[in-house]
């Protein structure tokens, strides 16, 4: 009887063995590997923000990590490429402190775990001159870890020498701490460090710097002459204006018979002096100063060059250039276009929400940029059918191997890679990516050129130096809104409206917009974890946004098209900017003008002067070519210019 249970036992098991065949994911048989989707939360229960988080992976009892993943990019956030049947030590960090220790043994192709995160603090810094009472307004405050000199907070101070109030993660591990630094303009830096933070609660961090409120020493300018002489009257008669650090005037010094101007009761800070020969009013010299109560003297020689500083203290960094207000920005070619960038598309986990999302785009006939993490990607039919079914109207991209860090890797390392996702998901799709979005969008030089070796054309990453022997096979898009971040404490209609300001923004900034979709923001939440059942309002709410971006005159674009997009600019619009500026006269910009074919051949040489302001508003892109020249035409005809 016991032999013949064993035999009944044993078929069974033969019958059930095909089903439970079935029910496992492909790509456990494919190379082993499975997923761990973190969702994090504070302690409180609430969705914590994911933007300062990282994570540092070990296996089994290995001391050094397995994984690092150094910038989270949603929330939950699915870490791949995880051999299964190891149990894995998920240390969390957010801004760089240490958060929380997770274990995870992974038996199964996808596993969900939550991470606990301490609830964050508020700094907000009280910024104070020498005396301790004297605040510190219109300074700039930066928030950086101790540990990686990461940069988590900066703004400015107001009347009252206030920041903003940084919420961050507290410091609750031995070691961990802030450093604060306080700038004014360019130059001057205090720094105060160890600065903890208690978690949940709000403090005041005051800092009294050694800058004192008001320079009472003297401070005596020099003017040279060519012979490196002080001017003498014989030399004309002088005037030394000074400036702050954005072009307002604060005083003026006429020069002594021995070549000496005076300025006194000055505050801290960056100043730049423009010194006149009144004799002629013409521009003698410039130079700049940063004043951190210790410069007593300056001597301006009659060039461009630096100036010959003598201070009674440390001595001061480079010179600056503040800006002017009579130099208009130079153009900034611009599309009118925005982009979409869906990523880390992957096989499996929240599918059906990655699938209703591009569907969103192709039911409004708009292009959309999707990011494929090759390694992840292939085992899924439903996704990879779906998406070979779009592949007329998607912009498909390579999103990384198994999302590493490319900035690790040699060159050829980084090519390896690179063509193995290029191939993967060439012959699972039937198209031929050539947009790279690197991981954490870390790049370095060396990934330049395995991207050219392996002919892909655009990099959207952190923004990019190209260099000259490349700029011919590669342009770099870096992404400028993340709706992912934008979409942290907010609901879906105020999400839209800080995207559509964004883009305005952007477009007048950069010439175009790239703006980057998380899926998990548009998965339902059934009060844990994130389920694969999109929220359908979202999805509508998206819609509308692409309604309204086009409605506001705005073209959808796919990032591999970009570089069609702009229109090469006019040429004799650099003649304008140029005389916008006033480095070419009237004539000059007259006869490129007639030489360019612009306008009829004239013998003109006066250009009403308000037509110059005109010249500015085009130059800074609020009139177009087409209005400035049609405006230009016009006067010649009616013999305005003449």
């Amino acid at each position: 009887m016991k032999y013949l249970t064993h035999i009944m036992q044993y078929k069974k098991f033969i019958l059930v063995l095909p089903a439970l065949l079935f029910l496992i994911p492909l790509s456990s048989f494919a190379d082993g590997s499975g997923s761990i989707a973190v969702t994090l939360t504070y302690t409180n229960g609430d969705t914590a923000d994911y933007w300062p988080v990282s994570f540092k992976i070990y296996q089994d009892s290995s001391q050094t990590p397995y994984k690092e993943i150094e910038s989270v990019t949603g929330n939950p956030f699915n870490i791949v490429s995880l051999p299964m049947n190891h149990q894995y030590k998920i240390v969390t960090y957010a801004n760089s402190m240490y958060s929380s220790v997770t274990y995870v043994n992974l038996q199964q192709p996808h596993q969900d775990v939550t991470i606990k995160l301490p609830i964050p603090g508020g700094m907000r810094i009280n910024a104070f001159y020498n005396d301790g009472l004297t605040p510190i307004a219109n300074a700039t405050v930066y928030v950086r870890d101790g540990q990686l000199n990461k940069t988590w907070g900066h703004g400015p101070t107001n009347a009252d020498g206030n920041s903003l109030r940084f919420w961050i993660e507290p410091t609750t591990y031995s070691g961990d701490h802030y450093v604060v630094d306080i700038h004014i303009g360019d130059h001057l830096v205090y720094s105060t460090s160890p600065v903890y933070l208690r978690p949940g609660i709000s403090q005041e961090i005051k800092i009294t710097t050694n800058w004192p409120p008001i320079v009472n020493s003297l401070v005596t300018v020099t003017v040279f002459n060519a012979q490196s002489h002080a001017v003498v009257p014989s030399d004309g008669k002088f005037l030394v204006s000074l400036f702050d650090s954005v072009g307002n005037k604060v005083s003026d010094s006429p020069v002594t018979p021995r070549g000496d101007a005076y300025f006194s009761n000055l505050k801290i800070g960056d100043y730049a002096f423009k010194v006149t020969r009144t004799t002629d009013n013409s521009e003698w010299a410039t130079a700049n100063m940063t004043e951190d109560g210790t410069i007593t003297s300056i001597k301006i020689p009659p060039t461009q060059k630096a100036p010959i500083v003598t201070p009674t203290g440390p001595p001061v960094t480079s010179p600056i250039v503040p800006p002017t207000n009579n130099q208009a920005p130079k153009p900034i070619p611009n599309c009118n276009c925005v982009a979409f960038r869906l990523d880390n598309v992957q096989d499996y986990w929240l599918d059906d929400v990655q699938i209703k999302m591009v569907d969103s785009f192709d039911s409004k006939g708009a292009g959309i940029t999707v990011g494929i993490i090759g390694k992840a990607f292939g085992n899924d039919t439903k996704l990879v059918n779906y998406l070979k079914s779009k592949t007329g109207s998607l912009d498909i991209a390579i999103g990384g191997w198994s999302f590493e860090d490319y900035t690790t890797l040699t060159k050829d390392q980084q090519s390896v890679l690179l063509q193995q996702s290029k191939t993967k998901i060439s012959n699972m799709l039937g198209a031929t990516p050539t947009v790279f979005i690197p991981p954490y969008g870390k790049t370095n030089n060396d990934t330049l050129y395995a991207a050219a070796s392996n002919n892909i054309k655009i990099i959207s990453g952190t923004p990019l130096v190209i260099s000259s022997d490349l700029s011919e096979n590669i342009s770099s898009y870096p992404a400028n809104i993340f709706s992912g971040v934008l979409a942290q404490n907010t609901n879906q209609s105020m999400l839209d409206e800080k995207i559509m300001s964004s883009i305005k923004d952007t477009v007048h900034a950069s010439g175009y917009t790239i703006v980057t979709l998380n899926f998990q923001y548009y998965a339902q939440d059934n009060g844990t974890v994130k389920t694969n059942v999109p929220d359908m309002q979202k999805i509508q709410d998206l819609q509308s946004l692409i309604d309204t971006i086009r409605s506001s005159g705005y073209h959808i674009t796919t990032i591999s098209e970009l570089p069609n997009s702009f229109k090469p600019q006019v040429q004799w619009t650099t003649s304008v900017d140029q005389w916008s500026q006033d480095k070419i006269s009237n004539v000059d910009l007259l006869k490129s003008m007639v030489q360019q074919g612009t306008i009829q051949n004239t013998n003109a040489t006066t250009i009403p002067s308000w037509v110059k302001h005109n010249a500015n508003l085009h130059a800074t892109g609020q009139i177009s070519d087409d209005e400035f020249l049609n405006a230009i035409q016009y006067l010649v005809k009616i013999h305005a210019i003449r």
